[in-house]
């Protein structure tokens, strides 16, 4: 039998030996579920009605209603979200770019969801689009997303929990498990049914609370095997919870001095050690319940099919193959190995790579907003240097913190943010001339660099050391030894003579360094689109 001291201990071993990969997956997690949650009240009710009601003999448009409803709801999606935003938006307001635009909607509205929405329909629609629509899209978009995005990840966050307490090295992609293994759809299912329930049952105040304690193990069952019905899911978590759930109660009542300590922290403590905290706690919770249903040969016993999840072993990572689902013909469970060491051939290999693909980029977005190509760049060849350079840095620095992903996106962003505003500075020192320039746009710095930039670069370093390296790497070395040290003295060649040559004469013009026809033209431009 399970106590509650017992379990908080070995909840708090695995929290030490993973606790920057439980706090990332918790943080994305919480991420997720805040950005698109709506909430209402009572309260909310009552003030709408009031204000219909005060205008019951006023000749008030369909308009002037959806207005004042769209108003309350915003006002009821987080009293504290909503000041903060507002304060946000009177402190700064950026003048360009894709961010700027949502950011300005965003603190305007007091809403993500709304001021993302409003965004799109003022740069695609031209405002067209009523408010009584984009309520109506606002609310379905949040229920799909909740339904079929977030229900399914809180899943991938069940095994990624489950499996970190005897793997140590667990992939943050276990996330994605329950699409790897093709039953997303499934998971989908059952834990809509969950939410639907818990909120009929919520209705009743008492009865939800039971009612949650009773559901607790389902996501965890569907961690285990997503092959279970919702029917068996749903009676196994009951059973299991049978007798458990004022103790399970109670573990949460224990909680209540992290949660004041949280709340004088302004909620630092909950997102950096409460939750995972809980995660944890609970993934301990279903492990034990799971292995007395197993010894008292439970009749639903047969459904923890997986051997291999709470084992003595000295693995450090879950084997893949021993999965009941996994298959060896599919690409369900590719892995890319990205602790790996990369030759100085790979080294060079990537760099032109990361450059040629930096080039591609530039001059797609160039001929696709305003129709002309242009050989972006100071360099004349197919080659952005800067994006070649921060790849291999981040690369070579940064690889050690690939297990945990959080400082491996912020350790990214500094570094391309380093080199991008050092490469400005040099650039504006030795020729008197802008290749960019971020002037008005979101948090931006001396027109050098600017969040919206750093953002993509920080995602872009993540899938530099996850995927492309690595994959590209694979790809390197089925080039023949000769064939590959050939190839890298030809390009170390022609940059080397494009660079010696640039010197002297930049590739510059239109387009390229004229950043004040391009600031009016984009000046016009999203004017045309607002307006």
């Amino acid at each position: 039998m399970w106590t509650r001291k017992a379990l908080k201990k070995d909840a708090r071993k695995n929290l030490k030996n993973n606790y920057w990969r439980l706090l990332g997956v918790s943080l994305l997690i919480a991420f997720v579920l805040g950005g698109m949650k709506m909430e209402a009240d009572v309260a909310t009710v009552t003030e709408v009605g009031n204000q219909l009601a005060a205008n019951r003999f006023a000749s008030v448009s369909n308009v002037q209603v959806v207005d004042q409803f769209m108003h309350v709801t915003i006002q009821s999606s987080g009293d504290r979200g909503s000041a903060l935003l507002e304060y946000a938006g009177e402190k700064y307001t950026p003048t360009k770019g894709v961010f700027a635009h949502i950011y300005n909607n965003v603190t305007q509205e007091k809403s993500f969801i709304y001021g993302f929405l409003n965004a799109v329909n003022n740069m695609a629609f031209k405002d067209r689009i009523g408010q009584g629509i984009i309520i109506f899209v606002g609310a379905g978009l949040s229920l799909c997303f909740s339904f079929f995005i977030v229900n399914v990840l809180i899943v991938g966050q069940c095994r990624f929990v489950l499996e970190s307490r005897t793997y140590y090295d667990c992939k943050i992609g276990r996330l994605t498990f329950p699409w790897r293994v093709g039953r997303w759809k499934k998971t989908a299912m059952v834990m809509m049914r969950r939410s639907i329930y818990t909120y009929l049952w919520d209705l009743t105040i008492i009865g939800g609370i039971i009612k949650r304690y009773s559901y607790k193990m389902i996501p965890y069952i569907m961690a285990e095997n997503p092959d279970v019905t919702a029917k068996e899911a749903f009676m196994m978590s009951r059973d299991m919870m049978n007798g458990n759930k004022f103790k399970a109660f109670k573990i949460d009542v224990s909680m209540a001095g992290w949660y004041i300590l949280s709340f004088l922290t302004l909620g630092a403590v909950r997102w950096f050690f409460l939750n995972p905290y809980l995660d944890t706690i609970y993934a301990e919770l279903y492990l034990e319940l799971r292995k007395e249903a197993i010894e008292e040969k439970a009749s639903y016993a047969e459904y923890f099919n997986d051997p291999m999840l709470c084992v003595e072993t000295s693995l450090t990572e879950y084997p893949v193959e021993m999965h009941p689902l996994y298959r060896e013909t599919t690409k369900q469970w590719l892995k890319l190995d990205y602790h790996r060491r990369y030759s100085l051939s790979s080294m060079i290999l990537m760099f032109f790579t990361f450059s040629m693909i930096g080039w591609i980029w530039e001059v797609s977005l160039r001929l696709l907003n305003y129709g002309e190509f242009v050989n972006r760049g100071t360099l004349h060849g197919p080659w952005l240097p800067i994006y070649g350079a921060g790849g291999v840095l981040i690369v070579v620095l940064l690889r050690k913190l690939a297990d945990k992903p959080i400082l491996l996106f912020i350790g990214a962003v500094v570094v391309c943010g380093v080199v991008e505003y050092t490469t400005s500075w040099f650039l504006w020192e030795h020729f008197h001339m802008k290749w960019w320039d971020y002037s008005g746009y979101f948090l931006n710095l001396h027109g050098r660099i600017c969040a919206e930039g750093l953002f993509v670069f920080g995602l872009g370093g993540c899938g530099f050391i996850y995927i492309l390296a690595p994959l590209c790497d694979e790809i390197y070395k089925h080039i023949p030894k000769r064939v590959k040290t050939g190839l890298c003295a030809i390009l170390l060649t022609a940059f080397l003579i494009d660079g010696i040559y640039s010197a002297g004469h930049p590739n510059e013009g239109k387009g390229v360094t004229d950043y004040g026809m391009v600031e009016k033209s984009q000046e016009i431009y999203t004017a045309s689109i607002i307006e």
